[in-house]
């Protein structure tokens, strides 16, 4: 054997001898803390978007707190400046501004040293948004006012479906030796428009007073483009064009293709889509 043979045998057995113990070593002494390091980094990036989104949710309830304790320290109660009734009636009249029709009722009136307290009823008709308004104003304005009883329900008027009947029972604080003289000013509040409870979801339908085009009670005659007509239920020629409206509802979609006209109904708050087709 010659002598750079067995060199060159000798270099690649302390290659193989350095390879075979160094990438064992390598793996495990690297990699694997490599990947639990990562593992471990992205629980923690988990764990700080969760605190960041509980953190911007404690924020929020902070900053409705700090609102709310705002209103609170800006709005200090005062007491009605004496008993009489027309007084009274009168700073509830200018709360509602004029949207709600009530009627007063007289309940009691007690003493106590300085103070007095007066017990009556208001009830009457309005939209349930300015009753919402007119609860929300007394209870933010400055004269001591609380509210211990509220019944509400809905009436059967299809020209305003969110009208309500309501009965409230009110009890306001009044003071006897004239410290509080003077009535401030009522602190008005607009609610945000929400959901109402008492809206009638299914209802009566509103007679067909305008003499519109009843679609069950007609049948296509023709379709031209974005325009169609119709015989109505009293047997007269109608032309039609996109949106306009009918009995109930209104021309949603014209199919020429087709030969057929779509018109989607609300009939009291079930709703309806009826085809009516040409015929062959």
């Amino acid at each position: 054997m010659s002598y750079s043979l067995r060199n060159t045998i000798l270099l690649l057995a302390t290659l193989i001898l350095i390879l075979g113990i160094g990438i064992p070593y390598i793996y495990y002494t690297e990699q694997v803390p490599l990947n639990e390091n990562r593992e471990l980094n992205e629980q923690q990036q988990q764990q700080i978007r969760s605190l960041e989104q509980e953190a911007a949710r404690f924020q929020e309830t902070l900053d409705m707190s700090e609102e709310l304790q705002e209103r609170i320290d800006n709005y200090p109660k005062s007491l009605f400046p004496s008993s009489r009734l027309p007084r009274l009636y009168d700073y509830f009249r200018r709360a509602d501004r004029g949207s709600v029709f009530m009627n007063f009722n007289f309940a009691d009136s007690t003493q106590s040293g300085s103070y007095g307290r007066i017990r009556f009823f208001v009830d009457g008709l309005t939209d349930y948004r300015a009753l919402r308004n007119f609860v929300y104003t007394l209870e933010a304005s400055s004269p001591l006012v609380k509210i211990n009883e509220l019944q509400m329900r809905p009436t059967s008027n299809l020209e305003n479906l969110h009208e309500v009947t309501f009965r409230v029972g009110v009890e306001s604080v009044y003071s006897r030796n004239g410290r509080y003289t003077e009535l401030a000013d009522i602190d008005y509040v607009n609610v945000t428009p929400q959901y109402n409870p008492f809206f009638p979801l299914v209802h009566d339908i509103r007679p067909n007073e305008d003499n519109l085009i009843n679609v069950e009670s007609s049948r296509l005659a023709a379709i031209s483009g974005d325009t169609i007509f119709i015989y109505d239920q009293g047997n007269n020629l109608q032309r039609l064009r996109l949106r306009d409206r009918v009995y109930n509802g209104y021309l949603e979609q014209i199919s020429p293709d087709e030969r057929e006209a779509v018109f989607f109904l609300n009939k009291g708050g079930i709703v309806e889509r009826i085809t009516l087709r040409l015929m062959q």
